[in-house]
């Protein structure tokens, strides 16, 4: 059986401690959407914990090959999911480590938030391990998400004991500010999809409640750009500038092939 699709042992790192890092590219046809910087941020988050890497060229050709398997239609929409995981335990091994790459659906809950999302306080005991790493460690996420859908909500939000929001269980928070948009200072992944939103304008301070009432965007890259319509059920504003600066911006994610690469 070929290693890309040997089953991973149940005592495996990945298995057993969440040892593991992924990337979930947005797909149109071909074209990967964002692919250099979700494969830097791949790349980058294994180099600072000092584990064995994949080469680039590996990731791509991976990538190719799991794209040419499905054929994708020119503006069909689907995840590219990349994963690098440790499958036995010896972690200073390459040899322990796999790549695996495969394209799936696009979630119906990530597409139906599309239009806007009714989102909801995640509880303090709810925090994701390492926030600054996409590990597949993924507890608080996965809890996170059905603590909120329990309750009607798309999304649920971290925050932590002062009651700063940081993040989505999969999507990036960013206030609107009043059009001066800013990340939140509370510890969160570094996300590409709202690095692009931004085009560098880069902005920190606390993220309070009364910030996302005033209007605050959830990001991710197959959530796209969508205004957060609701917190803990009390409506949020949606100022129109930020409406259209959302909508510009998903529309430049689909049509724009500068900003991706084919596969």
């Amino acid at each position: 059986m070929p290693e890309a699709i040997a089953p991973v042992p149940f005592d495996a790192p990945a298995v057993e401690r969440g040892i593991g890092f992924f990337e979930t590219v947005f797909l149109v046809g071909r074209r990967a959407v964002l692919w250099r910087p979700h494969l830097a941020r791949l790349l980058g988050t294994v180099a600072r914990f000092e584990l064995p890497s994949p080469e680039e060229a590996e990731i791509e050709a991976a990538a190719r090959a799991a794209v040419a398997a499905v054929s994708p239609a020119e503006r069909e929409e689907r995840g590219l999911r990349l994963a690098w995981m440790a499958t036995t335990p010896d972690l200073e091994s390459r040899a322990s480590w796999r790549l695996h790459v495969s394209v799936r659906a696009i979630p119906a809950a990530t597409l139906g938030r599309r239009g806007g999302a009714s989102a909801v306080s995640l509880p303090p005991e709810l925090t994701r391990d390492t926030p600054t790493a996409k590990s597949t460690s993924y507890f608080a996420a996965v809890m996170g998400l059905r603590w909120a859908r329990k309750r009607g909500a798309d999304e649920g939000l971290f925050r932590d004991r002062d009651l700063c929001y940081s993040e989505g269980t999969s999507t990036a928070l960013v206030a609107w500010g009043d059009g001066a948009p800013f990340h939140s200072s509370c510890a969160a992944l570094p996300s590409v999809t709202a690095a692009a939103f931004l085009a560098g304008n880069v902005r920190v301070a606390p993220v309070m409640a009364a910030d996302i009432r005033r209007g605050a965007l959830l990001l991710g890259s197959l959530t796209e750009v969508v205004p957060i319509l609701s917190l803990d059920g009390e409506p949020c504003a949606v100022p129109e500038a930020m409406r259209e600066a959302a909508r510009a911006f998903n529309e430049r994610l689909v049509t724009d092939a500068s900003l991706g690469v084919e596969l």
